[in-house]
């Protein structure tokens, strides 16, 4: 009996041991081109010597620059409503192709990940930005790593969408507490790195989401440094939030809270940044 148990465990685990990368990562390697005339193609190295992909959008004067880090089976051109709704408001955009995604080389993984995010922000150093300037910007999957990049860095401010606790808790839960998570290789412990995290916080789910409970999310709000705000979208689901006004009603009204430009624009430009009158949605701490 004792030997039939083991051998089950030894099937299962050694199973999800095998399975895992196939079950968090959905890469898409097709380089695609933006069909929109304000997005630059950029090409980022990492410090392992791989090349990603990049897409740009300086901001006008006096706004910040979103680092925007997508999700596990995304690909830059389907974020197409997300990138308007940013540069309608003035506001730049980076939105990274992972490793493995839409023409950058390599294969996913934590690491990989960890490392693709630190080098959108070497990037972005180099191009001239201030730190405070950038805001980072998770969606599941990235929710992780920019949560560790944060933790990291002096960023502006954190935009976590559709978060986890961390993805061995998100995996114990889906599993009915089963431990799959031990034999786990990328854990993204979001709950320790968040406890770091000292730039104001957003964090943005749907209500009805059925990939990432926003139990995992209310959960990781706990363990986040003040000021913060929650903002739950009780009809949305996991890939609805920017439809349903993530950013009209969020995103917006939060940076025009907590983010203000550190010197003041150059008023021979033309600026069309959100800086406004908008009011914080949610529950703020």
């Amino acid at each position: 009996m004792l030997a039939a148990i083991a051998t089950v465990l030894a099937l299962v685990f050694g199973g999800a041991y095998a399975m895992q990368d196939k079950v968090l990562f959905h890469p898409d390697s097709t380089r695609v081109v933006p069909k929109a005339g304000y997005i630059e193609v950029e090409d980022i190295q990492t410090k392992d010597g791989e090349d990603l992909v990049g897409w740009y959008v300086p901001p006008s004067d006096g706004c910040p620059i979103i680092l925007f880090l997508h999700g596990n089976g995304s690909r830059l051109d389907r974020d197409v409503w997300r990138y308007e709704r940013i540069h309608d408001q003035g506001v730049g955009l980076l939105a990274l192709a992972w490793r493995g995604y839409s023409g950058s080389t390599g294969k996913p993984s934590e690491r990989g990940f960890n490392e693709d995010a630190d080098a959108a922000w070497s990037w972005l150093m180099a191009k001239g930005y201030a730190p405070h300037d950038v805001i980072l910007q998770g969606f599941s999957i990235g929710s992780g790593p920019a949560t560790r990049l944060a933790s990291l860095q002096d960023a502006g401010a954190l935009i976590l969408e559709a978060p986890y606790y961390s993805m061995a808790d998100l995996i114990r839960q889906k599993t009915a507490g089963v431990p799959v998570d031990l034999v786990l290789k990328h854990s993204f412990h979001s709950d320790r790195w968040i406890k770091q995290v000292d730039e104001p916080v957003l964090m943005a789910h749907g209500g009805v989401d059925g990939v990432i409970p926003a139990s995992q999310s209310k959960r990781l709000f706990e363990l986040a440094n003040t000021p913060k705000t929650y903002r739950l979208f009780d009809a949305s689901d996991h890939n609805t939030l920017v439809r349903d006004g993530l950013y009209e009603e969020a995103i917006w009204p939060f940076l025009s809270a907590h983010w203000t430009a550190p010197t003041q624009p150059d008023s021979s430009k033309p600026t069309n940044c959100y800086l406004s009158q908008n009011t914080v949605s949610g529950e703020t701490l």
